[in-house]
């Protein structure tokens, strides 16, 4: 993927933390392909995960959890309970970036399951390590090309 075409389907917004929660995230600009709200945990908030599949490859620092409502619009909101779920990745190659992840959707049974999962890539960057903002780079069908991609976003950040 060339540096060219990332900068085309790139999609970024940027979330601020909710004052006084623990992580609860709205979008305050960009992109509205995620839910306006997001959940994001981040390393001691998040619940367990087990080491198997990607979990042994890359540590999981987070998790990334978000319910579209009914007047938002988004490719990603097809079945009942529109949502979306991710856990989030660290690649040491980029320490800049908090992490990566993959999205998975509701499917017709409204479970998030394996299948669920769109191969979509989010890439998420907390400037100046400050968790109250957030910037996500969404890459529809990201994952194939994630060395690439992170590293055009650590040249952009």
């Amino acid at each position: 993927m060339n540096r060219i075409f990332i900068e085309k389907v790139i999609q970024e917004a940027v979330y601020l933390k909710k004052e006084g929660t623990a992580g609860s995230y709205y979008r305050a600009s960009g992109a509205s392909i995620l839910p306006r709200r997001l959940s994001i945990s981040f390393d001691k908030e998040m619940a367990q995960t087990a080491r198997k599949g990607r979990n042994l490859q890359h540590k999981v620092v987070g998790q990334l959890l978000g319910s579209f409502t009914k007047p938002e619009q988004s490719p990603l909101k097809q079945f009942k309970p529109y949502n979306v779920r991710t856990n989030i990745y660290q690649d040491n190659d980029f320490p800049l970036l908090k992490g990566y992840g993959t999205l998975g959707i509701s499917n017709q049974t409204g479970k998030i399951d394996q299948q669920s999962d769109k191969g979509d890539l989010v890439l998420l960057y907390c400037p100046e390590g400050n968790q109250d903002e957030v910037r996500l780079f969404y890459f529809a069908k990201g994952l194939m090309h994630l060395p690439e991609i992170e590293e055009y976003v650590s040249t952009i950040i």
